[in-house]
């Protein structure tokens, strides 16, 4: 799949840079070393925004994370979906006739883009009842209705994770992060707070009315527990292995039977008896079907990819023989009113597009239908550039795959297959990429075409280590170092050594205890350096304070060192090396300079003195290009001269659209040189460089001439550029500020003087520091 947008380039001006999280340190050049000096806030000045490109959305993308098949206004069946949204386009409500196939209401929600699985029906009125995942809406949607009804807002500060309806039509919901159960009265539209689950736990995922009794499943720790609404106490049920996942996935009853389906397995618990009975082996999917309508003792559940009955009074698993591709999401019981599949059929969702499958189990016949749902552009969540200098994008769970985009062609090509990217890096000639929620490594031949499974081949997984976030890829000689974050519930993420031609791994968790690695940067030292998160996984609490910058040895596989940038700072990122071997980082909105030498800061400079709420910091990003800082972090792409402390804000939402869809985020540059971000949360932007990247010449005169002299000495500055134009004279004396040029420099006092001095041009191009040095006597 392709899309037109944007304009082509026919020369390469310049060789593009590796930036930070991409692989090797920055290449730089042009000034000399730079001089040490105080921590200070930065000071901004106002500039031409220049030409931003919205180049439009890589991926566009159908999720359906909540559905529910019921019963329509005349008793047809119907599948109804909430589809998943973006940052500036809110969520699709959609209902679809199963036996026409057709659509027949699709429409945007007036509040909240997104969901989890959070979707049930009444069995007292047949209302379908959804929340959002983003914002904590309710809404309602009545059969026959051409529109949703919004109830308002569940809880304050909570985003609603599980709905169930009871068998007497109130609504119970649980939510993140205060892992709260929740209960809506459709006869008065009250809703009643009932508290926390359990201690410790965030997410309420699974919610099930049981007689008198609401049976949930949390996160981060899979664990299950009964609520008493007489009493309002939660008990919890121990699972009988213990949590065997991070999650419980879902909750049935059927009959007296108790199917709680978590980590891969279905528990079946009799209800009677208050006792495990059983346990179904390799599940994919949300939970069971209802009970089968012929025999009233049976219930299907997918089992090593196959849909099988599993007999209620024996327990009996016995395959039907059909394999949809589909991990179910909702099940029921349809008459499609076809003669080919007489009676009922058993009918699933799946996320993925909302596809809808459906087989009569006695006839064989099958059903398959991926209906018309308008989706919208799937929120971009990295972006990286490649070893030929295109620009890859991933999106979040995006089974359609992820955007490579050719400046030459000025078009989006869609690389099939690949779902959510977190990071991108290069391995001799290569790209290498991570896919959530598997910790997934992948290695691409870009010069080959894509084919998911050959090009990209074989991979590896870093879950069954406790990683599922790769965010960032450096190139070693013969390896690639990954840095990872946690899966849900966890501390510690890792730095892994990866060889892609043999896919062996070598993990290395808690290189810094109890926080994530989220940037690294190799160094001629040969040392990895690191910056950190104080966060881990989803859905657990942070146990340190402040976030670290790290030298860790790939060959001892030894942390040499750790520390602390910048106080009370909660993400370490963008690390870069400059031309000196200096190490650059962003630490929120505050800009640092290391020097691995003596391994201490040699300044800090406050770029935005506001509070970071990045939970990792990844999509904070430095890069040097010919001698020039730009960066992106706290929404902003800026541009810093590392002599002046001066920082340009380039873009920040205001040159072209209102609102807070307009930030930057993350950071790539082309083989032309071009800066590309994330901007309105699905769309890759391009900030067009200037092509000078020649800095202009200056020069100085002294009067009167000599070594030595005496009285004051007058320093007449002047520079020109045949690109952009010369912007600014720089200059400082005997050490003190730098100061901007406006007028010829008089130097008095006896002893020795140096002036140093530099020009800059126009398109941020900066002149080596040079000097003029004299001594005046009395």
């Amino acid at each position: 799949m392709t899309e037109n947008v944007g304009t082509s380039k026919s020369t390469d001006r310049r060789t593009f840079l590796k930036i930070s999280g991409m692989g090797a340190a920055a290449l730089t050049m042009g000034s000399a070393p730079l001089q040490a000096m105080a921590a200070s806030p930065a000071t901004t000045s106002d500039a031409d925004p220049g030409a931003v490109d919205d180049l439009g959305e890589p991926v566009h993308k159908t999720q359906a994370l909540s559905s529910a098949l019921g019963p329509g206004p005349d008793g047809e069946p119907q599948a109804y979906f909430f589809i998943e949204g973006n940052a500036t386009t809110n969520g699709e409500f959609g209902v679809v006739d199963l036996r026409t196939k057709e659509t027949v209401v699709d429409v945007r929600i007036a509040a909240g883009r997104s969901s989890q699985r959070t979707m049930g029906v009444s069995p007292t009125t047949g209302d379908v009842y959804f929340g959002t995942a983003d914002s904590g809406e309710l809404y309602r949607y009545h059969p026959g209705d051409d529109d949703v009804e919004h109830l308002g807002k569940a809880l304050d500060g909570q985003r609603i994770w599980e709905i169930g309806v009871g068998d007497d039509g109130i609504v119970w919901g649980g939510t993140y992060p205060g892992g709260i159960l929740f209960s809506y009265d459709p006869a008065t539209g009250d809703v009643t707070d009932h508290g926390q689950a359990l201690s410790g736990e965030q997410y309420i995922g699974a919610v099930r009315q049981v007689g008198d009794e609401i049976y949930v499943g949390t996160q981060p720790n899979g664990r299950l527990a009964r609520y008493s609404p007489a009493t309002g106490e939660f008990v919890e049920v121990e699972l009988p292995d213990g949590p065997v996942d991070s999650k419980v996935n879902s909750i049935d009853v059927r009959g007296d039977l108790l199917f709680v389906t978590t980590g891969g397995r279905t528990y079946v618990r009799d209800l009677a008896a208050d006792a495990w009975s059983d346990e179904i082996p390799s599940v994919g999917g949300y939970g069971v079907s209802p009970l089968d309508p012929e025999t009233g003792s049976s219930v299907y559940v997918r089992s090593s990819g196959t849909i099988k009955r599993y007999d209620l009074e024996t327990g009996e698993l016995e395959s039907t023989g059909w394999s949809p591709n589909a991990t179910p999401e909702s099940w029921a019981w349809v008459d499609l009113a076809d003669p080919d599949a007489p009676g009922l059929s058993l009918a699933l969702t799946y996320w993925n597009s909302g596809r809808i499958y459906a087989r009569q189990l006695e006839a064989g016949a099958g059903y398959y239908l991926q209906p018309s749902l308008m989706g919208a552009g799937a929120q971009l969540v990295s972006i990286g550039t490649g070893p030929e200098g295109n620009i890859y994008s991933g999106a979040y769970l995006s089974p359609p795959g992820m955007g490579q985009w050719d400046p030459d062609t000025g078009e989006h090509v869609l690389l099939n297959g690949t779902s959510q990217i977190e990071g991108f890096g290069t391995f001799q000639g290569d790209l290498v990429f991570g896919r959530y929620p598997q910790g997934r490594l992948y290695r691409f031949d870009v010069s080959q075409p894509w084919s998911m499974g050959t090009n990209p081949g074989p991979t590896v997984q870093l879950d069954t280590y406790e990683q599922n976030r790769c965010q960032s890829f450096v190139e070693l000689a013969d390896r690639v170092a990954v840095a990872s974050v946690p899966v849900t519930g966890r501390h510690n993420g890792a730095v892994t050594l990866w060889d892609p031609d043999t896919n062996d791994v070598e993990v290395f968790r808690g290189v810094v205890e109890n926080q994530t690695p989220v940037s690294l940067v190799l160094h001629d030292d040969g040392l990895l350096y690191g910056g950190t998160s104080i966060n881990g996984g989803y859905g657990i609490d942070p146990v340190t304070d402040e976030a670290k910058l790290f030298g860790w040895d790939p060959e001892t596989h030894e942390t040499v060192f750790e520390m602390v940038p910048v106080p009370g700072a909660t993400t370490v990122a963008g690390l870069v090396v400059d031309e000196s071997g200096h190490i650059w980082g962003l630490a929120g909105g505050t800009l640092f300079e290391f020097d691995p030498s003596d391994r201490t800061v040699v300044r800090s400079i406050v770029l935005f003195d506001e509070a970071d709420g990045s939970r990792y910091g990844n999509e904070h990003v430095l890069l040097i290009d010919n001698g020039r800082m730009f960066g992106v972090t706290l929404e902003r792409l800026f541009v810093v001269d590392r002599v002046t402390e001066e920082m340009t804000v380039l873009y920040d939402g205001t040159t072209s659209i209102e609102g807070d869809g307009g930030v930057a985020r993350h950071l790539a540059i082309d083989r032309y040189g071009d800066l590309y971000f994330i901007g309105l949360g699905t769309h890759l932007m391009r900030y067009q460089l200037p092509e000078d990247t020649a800095p202009p010449t200056v020069q100085a005169q002294v009067r009167p001439t000599g070594d030595v002299s005496r009285g004051r000495r007058v320093v007449r500055l002047s520079a020109s550029d045949d690109h952009t134009g010369v912007a600014a004279i720089h200059y400082r004396v005997d050490g003190g500020a730098w100061e901007t040029y406006r007028r010829a420099v008089v130097v008095g006092g006896a002893g020795d003087h140096v002036v140093e001095y530099r020009a800059v041009d126009n398109a941020w191009n900066a002149s080596a520091i040079e000097s003029v040095s004299f001594t005046i006597v009395d």
